[in-house]
């Protein structure tokens, strides 16, 4: 009968028989399960909250941080003998008339009183206020301390220089991207798929901005915008750093080792206290493995056991506290982070700022439906004295 096709027999009978007439038609079993292996998860989005934990209504988002003071003194050291003029970089203002510091490193160990303040990075001192050692010469590196605050009985009240508030501040960035499906695809039956082929593309776009949000938490660069660029918000990267405050080491290449994680917690504990220091170190693969690593020598499994071999860490008890490990792909394979949950938060602009996926008004201008991804958003990364950032080790030792 014309406009038929007639199929003789199955292919793959002995040689004789009439073949095929097309060997390509055949009906085809196609699992009924799309299978998506793209790396998109948000552990470190999950980590701080999500983004929505603020609420912001303007370009520029400002927070207000107030003047560390600290017992130790970073200084810019003294000549031995009868000088007075000490040095404190930017904070002299902390310490009032009648401080009194002591310099622990230096032979015997030596005590000096402020006794007025010359600009706002220099105090004037009296050397050697117990008459107890030799005027000897400080080093920058000396560990000083503040020892007491003392002034004579009927002395007038003394104010303390007024502290600095410092405002950093952040810029939002919007994410905006969109989908869309034509009518004869929306209603095509495709393998794989359960409902249309716009909804997989919709639920793929948004994952996909949360993990660029999440990516800006980590490498966002904090840049205020041209006529040609949009703004963008500034993550970790930007904000921990030494000129910040930060804790900074690069290993340039060298093997991770538990002394540099325990140095880095230390030093924040010089810094803030170990109620303040960051206590999440994020980390990527191998970084988790060397960690992991450290304590191999307590792994040991009976001759009779079945179970799982192995130490695996996620959590390291230290003379600083409990350090909680986040294994994630977000950050550098050669760097970790400590950082501080309470003091990095993201937030969106107002209402509409908030991500969200909407479905567009039918096309006009052809047969099509669309949705569009929508957030404007922004960070906080606020106390990064608090944190610290270990880079450039080596991936293969």
């Amino acid at each position: 009968m014309a406009g038929t096709v007639v199929t003789e027999r199955v292919a793959g009978i002995p040689s004789g028989f009439p073949a095929e007439i097309d060997a390509t038609v055949k009906v085809r079993y196609v699992a009924p399960l799309l299978i998506n292996l793209s790396e998109r998860s948000a552990d470190l989005l999950k980590y701080i909250g999500g983004p929505e934990q603020f609420r912001f209504d303007n370009t520029t988002i400002e927070w207000v941080e107030d003047d560390v003071w600290s017992r130790r003194l970073s200084h810019g050291g003294l000549a031995a003998g009868a000088t007075t003029s000490l040095v404190i970089t930017g904070a002299a203002h902390r310490y009032p008339i009648g401080t009194v510091l002591y310099n622990a490193t230096v032979s015997g160990g030596e005590y000096v009183r402020i006794t007025s303040h010359t600009d706002a990075n220099t105090v004037v001192v009296t050397r050697d206020i117990i008459s107890a050692v030799t005027e000897g010469a400080w080093a920058s590196t000396d560990e000083v301390f503040v020892a007491a605050q003392t002034m004579d009985e009927n002395d007038d009240y003394v104010f303390r220089p007024t502290s600095i508030f410092s405002l950093p501040y952040n810029r939002p960035q919007i994410h905006q991207a969109g989908v869309q499906a034509s009518f004869r695809r929306l209603e095509t039956a495709l393998h794989g798929l359960k409902g249309s082929d716009l909804d997989s593309q919709a639920a793929n776009l948004v994952a996909e901005q949360f993990v660029a949000m999440e990516q800006s938490i980590v490498h966002g660069y904090r840049f205020d915008g041209t006529s040609s660029v949009p703004a963008m918000m500034g993550g970790l990267k930007f904000y921990v750093t030494a000129a910040n405050g930060a804790q900074v080491t690069s290993l340039a290449g060298a093997a991770l080792t538990r002394a540099d994680i325990d140095n880095e917690l230390q030093d924040l504990f010089y810094t803030v206290g170990g109620d303040k220091m960051a206590k999440t170190l994020i980390i990527g693969a191998w970084g988790k493995r060397k960690i992991s690593s450290f304590f191999s020598a307590a792994e040991r499994l009976g001759p009779q056991a079945s179970g799982p071999a192995g130490v695996v860490v996620d959590r390291i008890n230290t003379d600083f506290g409990v350090v909680e490990i986040l294994l994630h792909t977000a950050v550098q394979k050669n760097e970790l982070y400590l950082a501080r949950r309470e003091n990095i938060q993201m937030g969106h602009h107002n209402a509409l700022g908030r991500p969200q996926l909407r479905m567009l008004p039918p096309s006009t201008v052809g047969p099509r439906s669309q949705k569009v991804f929508y957030a404007d958003v922004s960070s906080i990364v606020a106390g990064v004295q608090s944190m610290a950032r270990v880079h450039t080790f080596s991936t293969t030792a």
